[in-house]
């Protein structure tokens, strides 16, 4: 009798030990590829681009009369590549985490015949360099502006200064970046709605500035700002940098902890 007692004890103890594993089954699935699709279109006139070739992970598609695109079966990936190209527009080049089964990724190509290019790349490569987090990246980010450049003495420019990501005048920006490199673990920095205006070597920008963005530990938060901004530029050498910043309102400023 002691015996059987023994053995059910045994069994019952096996099945405890069993059943407290890592996880289930369903946790511990590995999603190894998955599909990406989205649209192209022209950043000017916010109109599709039919023909545009995608290129993913060594596959290649091309847009449809929509300006619609889409991959299937890539391998997932902690960074990607993404380069799009058409005729007449500027090759747009990214690179992203992809680690789901579907992922929307939709791209807007700068006109290269377009007087607003070379104004619309800066801006772009501005973004693409803060998101980075690099700071092998400071010396692109501060050759986009003018030794002049100053910003704003406005109040939500003063308070985008205090934050870190307004830089108070053109020897501040390396500070300015290295603050953002710091204190988040990622960013998204992105110019949108773009008006520009050019009057011979002066332009005007007008645009929404959207961040989203996740600070590091020991104070982890989302943080999800959007602001109303104006970035003026000068040609110096023919060459156009930028010699005012100014953060007009802001709409939304959401922090939420992690």
């Amino acid at each position: 009798m002691v015996n059987c007692y023994l053995s059910i004890l045994l069994i019952f103890s096996i099945t405890i030990f069993i059943g407290c594993g890592n996880g289930s089954e369903e946790d511990q699935i590995i999603i190894k590829q998955g599909d990406i699709f989205g649209t192209v279109i022209d950043k000017e006139t916010g109109q599709p681009i039919k023909g545009a070739s995608v290129q993913i992970a060594g596959k290649t598609t091309q847009t449809d009369d929509n300006g619609k695109y889409m991959i299937k079966s890539i391998p997932t990936s902690d960074k990607l590549e993404i380069i799009v190209t058409a005729t007449d527009y500027q090759e747009y080049k990214d690179s992203f985490s992809f680690k789901q089964e579907l992922l929307s990724y939709n791209v807007s190509l700068i006109p290269s015949k377009s007087p607003y290019a070379p104004i619309n790349l800066i801006l772009d490569s501005i973004s693409a360099n803060i998101a980075s987090l690099d700071g092998n990246k400071i010396p692109d980010i501060q050759a986009n502006f003018s030794k002049s450049y100053v910003a704003s003495n406005s109040d939500a420019t003063i308070f985008g200064v205090i934050a870190g990501v307004v830089p108070a005048n053109y020897d501040a920006i390396p500070k300015s970046i290295e603050t953002i490199i710091d204190k988040y673990t990622k960013i998204e920095f992105k110019f949108v709605n773009r008006d520009i205006k050019i009057d011979g070597d002066n332009a005007s920008v007008l645009m929404r500035i959207k961040i989203k963005a996740q600070t590091k530990p020991p104070d982890a938060a989302d943080y999800d700002i959007e602001a109303s901004g104006k970035i003026n530029f000068k040609k110096e050498n023919d060459v156009w940098k930028i010699t005012y910043w100014e953060l007009i309102e802001f709409f939304k400023f959401e922090q939420n902890p992690i």
